[in-house]
């Protein structure tokens, strides 16, 4: 029997997914030239959101199409590239300029160096403006590399976000620098302003799980009541396959609202993180966030049996050396800034999503 008919089936369908993300991506490059065109800084940020979209749907494109010949390959990171570069993200920009380079070594350099023409003296300006901008904010070297400095000094934490706020006015679509907003913002008690930083980073990248995560816990502090427990009621339902660092903040997040609900309403929130930690651990944790994870199951057994927690539950899940160092009364509260920490800064932050 002739199976011809299903391999023309099978061809013609990825050929449609690939026209579908390219055609969403043009509909997104539209409105997002319209917005641009707007000039107020709302409508910018707006069309950084849609060009970072497009990106995607770009990459997505060219992802269906496995065999596709080296000039379309080319063709789809230029695309991918310039978005990321007219949304105002030389970062991420400069990352999917990588991907440019190697598929331009697999086309021939004349038709290599006309389908650049366009986006290489882009690239460059925007990479030149960049540096610019950088070479005036010291603190802000520090964040190359993916390392994240968090000053402690007031001080310095003001210099530090009025660094951060000159280069995202310059580059509103820069997702490192949302998310070095938050964690600053964060570290100086201002909660309202890292919540709008971690909003504006998860806009710009919906895909990353480490914005998803940290935005459970942050929620619960910066939001009321009511919407906080909708925030992390959304994540609720996917946490087996939401990754170890959205149930670990998901947990905590109980944790927090439990301490504010008292009784059987703080029980029922207990479940439900003991729940979400049971699903991280089996979504192939890193050893610092099984650890973790490990520590909370403790806590929350712990909670649940009505005991009170002590700093043996430290050493048990394997975090002695946080142990001994320990200075905060409550196992609690100790536990939930370590798990916290560990879920901000177990990965890289700076890395583009993919």
């Amino acid at each position: 029997m002739s199976t011809a008919p299903a391999a023309d089936s099978s061809t013609a369908a990825v050929a449609d997914v690939h026209e579908l993300h390219l055609a969403t991506s043009g509909k997104l490059k539209l409105r997002a030239t319209a917005r641009l065109a707007e000039g107020e800084p709302a409508a910018l940020f707006e069309a950084c959101v849609l060009l970072h979209e497009a990106a995607r749907a770009e990459r997505r494109a060219i992802e269906a199409l496995p065999f596709a010949p080296a000039t379309t390959h080319l063709a789809a990171s230029i695309e991918e590239c310039w978005c990321l570069v007219e949304g105002f993200d030389p970062p991420r920009a400069a990352d999917a300029w990588g991907r440019v380079l190697a598929d331009q070594d697999r086309v021939d350099p004349d038709t290599a160096g006309a389908m650049l023409s366009r986006l290489r003296p882009r690239f460059e300006e925007s990479r030149r403006r960049f540096g610019k901008v950088l070479s005036g904010c010291p603190r802000l070297m520090r964040l190359h590399g993916g390392q994240l400095y968090v000053p402690v000094e007031p001080s310095e934490q003001r210099a530090m976000r009025a660094e951060l706020t000159r280069v995202l006015d310059a580059f509103p679509g820069a997702v490192p620098f949302w998310w070095a907003s938050y964690r600053l913002g964060e570290a100086m008690g201002d909660l309202a302003g890292a919540w709008t930083a971690l909003t504006n980073a998860r806009l710009l990248d919906p895909e990353n799980r480490r914005f998803e995560a940290m935005s459970l816990l942050l929620s619960v502090r910066a939001l009321p009541e009511k919407q906080a427990d909708e925030h992390i009621g959304r994540a609720r339902a996917s946490l087996e396959a939401a990754g170890p660092q959205v149930c670990l903040m998901y947990a905590l997040a109980e944790i927090e609202m439990a301490a504010r609900a008292g009784g059987k309403k703080a029980a029922e929130r207990w479940r439900r993180a003991l729940h979400a930690v049971f699903s991280g651990l089996g979504q192939g944790a890193t050893p610092d966030l099984q650890k973790n994870l490990k520590a909370i199951r403790l806590l929350l057994e712990a909670l649940l049996a009505g005991v009170e927690p002590t700093l043996d539950i430290l050493y048990r899940a394997g975090l002695g050396d946080r142990a001994v160092m320990a200075q905060r009364q409550s196992v609690t509260d100790l536990l939930i800034f370590l798990a916290s920490q560990v879920a901000a800064n177990d990965a890289q932050p700076l890395a583009a999503s993919r």
